[in-house]
Order: C-alpha cells, then sequence, then structure tokens
C-alpha cells in the first residue's frame, strides 16, 4: 500500500507547483490501464514540445469516442510471469491483410511491459489476392511470454529520460493456396518491434470540456516512435518472393509505423492528449485524441486558472479491497458513496465525509475480483466523482 502521508506531500506540492516544474512518472502514480476513452479524432495545430511551455487545446471538440479497454488477465499462464492486463490489436501485414492478437501487459515498480501475446483461433480467406475463394490463411490457437519484453513507460520518468527496447515476435499459420500447390502449409511470421521514448516537453495543458475549457494540467510529453521488420516463412524456410510480391509483401517490410506524442498528467495512466502523425516525422498530425473522462473545467473562462478540484485513487488494482481517494483544490459538495460493477449493480454504500480532503473504503470480503466504479455523490445523490479501479485480490 503507498504511504499516504507521502501521497499527500506529493498532492499538495504538485497543486501549487503545476507549471513552475516538471513532475516524475512513478509507479506510485501511474496506475494499471482500464477502460481508456478518448475523444476525437481532431485536426488542428501541431504540438511543439518546450520547456516550461503553455499549450491551449480547449476550442478542440470532437463528437466521436474511442475506447481502449484493458481487460483484467486472469489466466495464470501470463499472471504467474506478472502479466496485469491485456488488450486487442490488429497486426497488419498489408493494408488488407492481418490479424487480431492480444497483447499481454505487466505493471511493475520498474515500468511498464508489453510481455506477451496471445492469439485466439481464426481464419481469413485470400480470394481477393489469388482468385480463389478456397484460398486462406489460418491462425491456430497460441501464445507465449517475450524472451525480451516492449518498454512502453519506464519509471521514474521526468522531463530528459528517455528508453528504448526490441523485442522478437513469432506468430504460427498455416497457408492455402491452390495454384501454387499449397494445402495447410506450416509458415510462421516473425517481427521484431522497435520502440523509443523521450520526455522531450513539460508545461501545461488545457483541452475541450463541455462546461468549457478545462484546468491547466501539468504535463509531460513523451515522444514515441515504433515500428515492426518482419519476415515471413513457409515450410520452414523463406518465403518465396513471388509469393510475397502477390500479396503485397516482402521480406523486412516495415509495419506499424507509428510515431506520436502522449501527453501525461500526474497520476493517470490515460494520456491527457494523443498526437499521432503515422509515417511523417511530427510535422502534422493525421489525428488528435484528447481523454473524454476525468477532466475538471475551470469555474469561469474568465478565470482560467482557478482549480476547482482533481482527485487521486490509489492503489489501483487493490489487493487488499481498501480504496483512497485524495483531493487537491476547492471540495466539492459530497455526501455519499456506491461502488458500482461493470453491470451497473450497487455493490456497497453508505455515508462519504471528504471535509479533509481524503476518502477512503473498504471493499467487502465476498467483493469478486473485477473492475469497479466509485461514485461519489451528493446530497440529490447526483453523481460528483467517478472513478474507476481493479479489485485485485
Amino acid at each position: 500500500m503507498k504511504n499516504v502521508c507521502t501521497l499527500l506531500l506529493l498532492c499538495c506540492l504538485a497543486a501549487a507547483a503545476s507549471g513552475q516544474t516538471p513532475f516524475t512518472i512513478t509507479a506510485n502514480n501511474f496506475p494499471i490501464y482500464g477502460i481508456q476513452t478518448y475523444r476525437g479524432p481532431n485536426t488542428g495545430p501541431n504540438l511543439t514540445p518546450a520547456a516550461n511551455g503553455n499549450w491551449d487545446y480547449s476550442a478542440l471538440s470532437a463528437s466521436g469516442t474511442v475506447q481502449s479497454p484493458y481487460i483484467v488477465e486472469t489466466d495464470p499462464f501470463y499472471t504467474q510471469a506478472g502479466v496485469d492486463v491485456y488488450i486487442d490489436d490488429f497486426k497488419n501485414l498489408t493494408p488488407q491483410l492481418g490479424y487480431i492478437v492480444y497483447n499481454e501487459f505487466d505493471f511493475n515498480s520498474a515500468g511498464v511491459f508489453d510481455k506477451g501475446i496471445y492469439i485466439d483461433p481464426q481464419a481469413y480467406g485470400l480470394g481477393a489476392f489469388s482468385g480463389n475463394n478456397l484460398d486462406s490463411i489460418r491462425f491456430p490457437f497460441q501464445g507465449y511470454i517475450y524472451p525480451t519484453s516492449r518498454k512502453i513507460m519506464e519509471f521514474p520518468a521526468t522531463f530528459g529520460s528517455n528508453w528504448s527496447s526490441q523485442n522478437r515476435r513469432w506468430v504460427n499459420f498455416d497457408l492455402t493456396v491452390t495454384a501454387l500447390g499449397l494445402n495447410k502449409v506450416p509458415g510462421q511470421h516473425v517481427f521484431t518491434t522497435f520502440r523509443t521514448d523521450s520526455i522531450i516537453g513539460w508545461g501545461t495543458m488545457r483541452v475541450y470540456t463541455a462546461a468549457g475549457p478545462s484546468i491547466a494540467y501539468g504535463v509531460l510529453i513523451d515522444k514515441i516512435n515504433q515500428y515492426a521488420v518482419d519476415s515471413f516463412y513457409l515450410a520452414g524456410a523463406p518465403a518465396p518472393t513471388a509469393l510475397l510480391t502477390a500479396f503485397g509483401m516482402t521480406q523486412g517490410q516495415q509495419t506499424g509505423i507509428n510515431k506520436r506524442y502522449a501527453v501525461f498528467r500526474e497520476g493517470y495512466s490515460t494520456p491527457l492528449a494523443v498526437f499521432i502523425y503515422g509515417s511523417n516525422n511530427y510535422t502534422t498530425p493525421t489525428a488528435i485524441y484528447f481523454d473524454a473522462d476525468n477532466l475538471t473545467p475551470t469555474t469561469s473562462v474568465g478565470d482560467l486558472n482557478e482549480l476547482q478540484y482533481a482527485t487521486l485513487l490509489f492503489p489501483n488494482p487493490s489487493r487488499s479491497g481498501q480504496i483512497n481517494v485524495q483531493f487537491s483544490g476547492n471540495l466539492p459538495a459530497v455526501t455519499q458513496y456506491q461502488v458500482i460493477d461493470l453491470q451497473g449493480r450497487i455493490l456497497q454504500n453508505g455515508r462519504a465525509d471528504i471535509s479533509q480532503g481524503f476518502f477512503q473504503v473498504q471493499l467487502e470480503q465476498q467483493a469478486p475480483a473485477g473492475r469497479y466504479f466509485l461514485q461519489l455523490t451528493d446530497e440529490n445523490n447526483q453523481p460528483v466523482v467517478s472513478e474507476s479501479f481493479i479489485h485485485q485480490p
């Protein structure tokens, strides 16, 4: 369990020094990924990282939302290796061909690591390439832990921090192309993923909320450059060039080229903003996304520096069942709390006293492992604060 006194001090310092000194990302203020919801895609001005910068994107709004749901891992094969959550992804081989994978993430005291892969059985027709609708590529069930993890975040991270990693993955398949005499011939897609991160900016950023511009959040800007190099094997030998050409692929091709800026706040693993550049060189964003949850508006457009309040929930995940919420800024009017599961059922509720800027609740012993929402409401039973957390006894 985190030291409450230390966290109280950190919260006070962050509130006083936001925009004056860069904060540091640690395991204590970077919770395990949950359901991440973003507004977007937006188009707008490029982000230019700087030291002690001030970025205002509060005029950019979008009606669309995108979710990235990270699911609590329960498979002992992965949990015994330290995996906490997983997310589905799509590995493109060409713009028209690819397969679904699940990436397994480990949060520990050293950082966040993409540690393994899981693939459900799946098959795709190749008629668009070969002209024969009976041709196919099939992926059997498979999963493993990588020899070397992909490093997503390294603790501690602050302005000037940088890290890099590369990890090798392999995915088994079988291929049927009747015209070439291939009938369920075993193959492998082997690819090495390269990633570099550099914290190259810090300062304050405002984003859009339905109630007006957000408060000026203290932020760190992570410059991310990631891509994969692909190789293909068939029947234990490099796949023939003519076959790869027919499918629009080459040995050593680069895929998944992803240049982006991720803008982080203290206390959240969900970026406040993500600027995506695809394969261009950080010059013109192809899309901009903003966090759609956990945003605090300013009290008025005329007083943008007045902080209403901000919250920090910890520990997350909770293994003891104890949940703490630290408030900074002006305290909201809260009288009750509810713990709600993903089906909307109220697990427990009661009075909530936050007069000291702090709230603590202990989950009942019968609460099963899973994701929950802690909701704090006012005297009219209207939600004031809503935080998600993982219970992992």
